[in-house]
């Protein structure tokens, strides 16, 4: 029995501007079931996208048909300070005569429970994010849009989220920069880029595998047509020589009296007709193959280039905690705690938001206007140890500086012309660099704090969920440059996917008021979440 069309989208483009084009040549079909994960780098138009089909955007070529409803979830991000509303029950009443709906589905579906006298700024981006997914489903949608809804959410958050769409009898499309979350829950791949979409039928592991295979191949027929251009050009090269000896030859002729001026004029006339249709032919042969070198060139998007600089190559303890306890103001948020590291560690700690994740690096780095505090035991810390915090918001950015002065004052020592160099490999580039850092979007502020990062001496690097925000191709090049850096590593992170990459050591976890060692690594993805879950 054939599947039922939920939507259909054709021949769809979006012009940004009169001579950019942002996408084109998009053409989709949704069916009933679909479980769809959309990719594609940062800024090429996912969000654009979903808001086309949705009709939040109308100036665009192409058709759109819709036979069912839609419901589209932006990056929570994009629209938290839109909402204008006190408490999370106010808001619920101003969008629905039927709130207590949306809190039912909230418990039932996604095992939440709100407090609905609460300020709504005070919830987290996860519980917000399955706040407005249930408001949704209150709809009773055949269609989920989700833009990166991933973002922000501790494992249960994205273990509760899991489940859900698994258990979903409609269709969705996912953005999301977790490739372990989109492997488990969705079946097809669709890549956007500048030229068109592009299906793959499987999941994300399976996409990256084919691009490896496609990547391979195109690079084959690369150099197969730079081999042609080689031999069309020797052709060429031969065929002139060819054509000068034969000249020489009929002048010699001439010169020792073997033939008449006559003979040697028409044997001259002969032999330029044939070297200049011959020329004209291996022209047109060497002009073929230079297109075909230019035509299979591989397109690639240059991503960041991450050089991490450590204080000092010498081992050393940088931190030992032994039985403190983490405060704010009189709640103990964390008991016992024990925890050393030394030059070259890398440690993940994970938890559920609200656990003291963030609190304990701040708190161990005695940061300002910081309400945490370690109490009794031992903490000790190496003497001007340099430590760097990317924290979720990207405080090490001072907003009302250039992206430039923010490189300045991360290492005041560095040329400008070096400086400007680093920023060209985090694609800041000409006049770019004189912008102020409040005009930023999340994934220009977070590639900013890590050039700020990588031109950093540093003892120990702490990363707060350093993945939110950045594209996959952007990740990568991430993980490449923390695997160069020697230094100690402190990565708060639930990206899986990014953990396991990273060469993380040991592992610990926030439980029942408590740092645990982990009994897995993420180096073994599945066996790690499942400890994590339990």
């Amino acid at each position: 029995m054939p599947k039922k069309s939920i939507l259909l989208a054709e021949n769809l483009a979006y012009d940004l501007s009169v001579d950019r084009t942002l996408f084109q040549r998009v053409h989709v079909t949704i069916d009933a079931g679909d479980r769809i994960a959309l990719v594609g780098r940062n800024g090429v138009g996912k969000s654009t996208f979903f808001k086309i089909l949705v009709g939040q955007i109308n100036r665009y070529t192409g058709s759109v048909c819709c036979n069912g409803i839609v419901y589209y979830l932006p990056q929570i991000s994009t629209f938290r300070q839109e909402i204008t509303a006190d408490t999370v029950l106010n808001f619920l009443i101003s969008i629905s005569d039927e709130w207590w709906k949306i809190e039912d589905i909230l418990q039932t579906q996604f095992h939440t429970k709100v407090d609905l006298s609460l300020p709504i700024a005070n919830l987290s981006g996860g519980e917000l994010t399955k706040l407005f997914l249930a408001i949704g489903l209150a709809q009773e949608p055949n269609l989920l849009l989700l833009d990166e809804p991933t973002n922000h959410m501790d494992l249960q958050a994205l273990e509760s989220l899991r489940q859900f769409l698994l258990n979903f009898t409609g269709a969705y499309v996912i953005v999301s920069h977790k490739p372990f979350f989109l492997d488990q829950v969705t079946e097809v791949t669709w890549e956007l880029t500048p030229v068109g979409l592009k299906i793959y039928g499987g999941n994300f592991s399976y996409y990256r595998e084919q691009k490896e295979i496609e990547l391979e191949a195109a690079l084959r027929s690369h150099e197969a047509a730079r081999k042609e251009l080689k031999r069309a050009q020797s052709a060429a090269m031969q065929e002139q020589q060819r054509a000068a000896q034969s000249q020489r030859n009929g002048r010699a002729k001439f010169l020792d009296g073997s033939i008449d001026r006559t003979a040697a004029g028409a044997m001259k006339r002969k032999a330029e007709i044939s070297a200049g249709t011959a020329k004209k032919k291996h022209e047109a042969a060497v002009a073929k193959a230079n297109q075909k070198v230019v035509d299979t060139k591989v397109k690639t998007t240059k991503v960041t280039s991450i050089q991490l600089e450590e204080k000092s190559q010498k081992r050393k303890n940088l931190i030992d905690i032994q039985g403190a306890n983490l405060k704010i103001s009189e709640r103990v948020l964390l008991h016992n705690i024990q925890l050393h590291i030394s030059s070259g560690d890398r440690i993940a700690i994970i938890g559920t938001n609200g656990s003291g994740k963030s609190s304990l690096v701040k708190a161990i780095l005695g940061m300002e206007n910081q309400t945490a505090v370690l109490e009794s035991g031992e903490v000790l810390l190496a003497p001007v140890m340099k430590a760097v915090y990317l924290d979720q918001t990207y405080e090490l950015v001072n907003r009302k500086y250039t992206i430039l002065e923010n490189m300045q004052v991360a290492n005041p020592n560095l040329s400008y012309q070096l400086l400007r160099q680093q920023l060209g490999h985090f694609l800041f580039k000409y006049d770019d660099v004189h912008k102020r850092a409040s005009v930023l979007s999340g994934g220009e502020l977070a590639r900013l704090a890590i050039a700020m990062i990588s031109i950093s001496e540093i003892d120990l690097l702490i990363l707060d969920e350093p993945t939110n925000n950045l594209d996959i191709e952007t990740v990568e090049q991430i993980v490449v440059g923390i695997n160069d850096y020697q230094g100690a590593l402190w990565v708060i992170s639930h990206d899986i996917d990014f953990l396991s990459q990273i060469n993380i050591s040991q592992g610990f976890k926030l439980r029942e008021q408590t740092l645990q060692m982990t009994t897995y690594l993420p180096s073994t993805s599945e066996q790690y979440y499942q400890e994590l879950l339990e």
